[in-house]
């Protein structure tokens, strides 16, 4: 899943010439797709570890990288090392918020209420963020990465977006080709803790949207490595509160075993945090908010079809026309955007 922001400093293209904006947009636009598909898979690897405590994923997850951002940072020279002192503040929030906190949520929400409809609700992040971002945003003209599109221009994408989510949503709450069968008050539970996850994203995303806006902010990358380093330090200082707290017990014949949970940690931190957020840092930089955070509904879908297919299974009929409509409203942000660089 990870949500949300928009920038433009030394490392982004010129703001003053067309074709540098649309080009930007169009690079936004694939970083955006290109990382909602990444992001989905931090859905299918916990069922994959199903046998294991989300609390080992989440901290495994979150160590492994802190890990690699360490070595990055060392390696990275002065100007990187430079930009986490000076910024260690907002890095340590957007690591609880954006990170360690919003997957801890995620991940209890995915084994208590099923990851379709924890996927579900963490699917009302994009809905959310574009409302909220363009809200947010400043009226009037001005280049893709900043200003407020029109309303008139969302107005279809996120009521087609939304009626997909509701149909899911609906579908699952019911009991109809349920996922997981549960007790409904142990899904009311998760969807709180997914819930909880919700409202933290929203704020890491716009924070972040404005903070990747200050002229003397880092590089995508550089960014996603000190946030990377704080989020260690955050799981770290999880370590001892979650063996006190027992968390970190090994179930006796896990399934599957040590091997596979630390390749899915790997891959999660890796793949999912590192590369993810570096992608998402890049989408923040070059789109307005509102058209960034209806692109991260590619992860719900993409989500959707991961855990699936790792269940080998197939999404009831209704269900999957909810997902052809979200895919449907995400084809029209997309020329939304399209629309709005022809247009700057």
């Amino acid at each position: 899943m990870t949500l949300a922001v928009n920038s433009e400093n030394a490392h982004a293209p010129p703001s003053g010439g067309a074709p540098g904006r649309s080009g930007g947009s169009a690079a936004g636009m694939a970083a955006g797709i290109s990382g909602s598909l990444i992001w989905g898979s931090a859905f299918a690897v916990p069922v994959m570890l199903g046998g294991w405590n989300p609390v080992i994923v989440t901290l495994g997850r979150y160590l492994v990288y802190g890990l690699l951002s360490a070595v990055l940072l060392i390696l990275g020279g002065r100007d990187l090392r430079r930009a986490l002192r000076e910024h260690w503040r907002p890095a340590l929030a957007f690591a609880v918020a954006g990170n360690a906190g919003y997957y801890l949520l995620l991940v209890i929400g995915i084994k208590a209420a099923g990851a379709p409809l924890a996927d579900v609700v963490i699917g009302a992040i994009p809905v959310v963020v574009a409302v909220t971002g363009n809200a947010l945003a400043p009226a009037g003209g001005g280049p893709p990465t900043a200003g407020r599109v029109p309303w008139r221009r969302l107005a279809l994408p996120l009521i087609v977006i939304t009626a997909g989510l509701t149909l899911v949503s609906v579908l699952e709450i019911a009991g109809v080709h349920a996922y997981l069968a549960v007790p409904p008050a142990e899904k009311a539970a998760g969807l709180l803790a997914a819930a909880g996850a919700v409202i933290l994203w929203t704020w890491y995303a716009l924070a972040n949207a404005r903070f990747l806006a200050r002229p003397d902010g880092p590089s995508p990358a550089g960014w996603s490595t000190a946030v990377g380093v704080a989020t260690g330090a955050v799981a770290l200082i999880g370590l001892p509160v979650a063996a006190l707290a027992g968390q970190l017990t090994v179930p006796s014949g896990a399934h599957p075993g040590p091997a596979t949970l630390l390749a899915g940690v790997v891959f999660l931190g890796v793949v999912v945090s590192w590369a993810g957020t570096v992608l998402w840092n890049l989408t923040s930089k070059r789109l307005s908010p509102a058209l960034a955070g209806l692109l991260v509904n590619l992860e719900t879908v993409s989500g959707f079809g991961y855990v699936y297919a790792v269940r080998q299974q197939w999404p009831a009929a209704g269900q999957l026309t909810g997902l052809a409509l979200v895919m449907a409203g995400v084809t029209l942000t997309i020329l939304t955007g399209r629309s709005r660089r022809s247009s700057s």
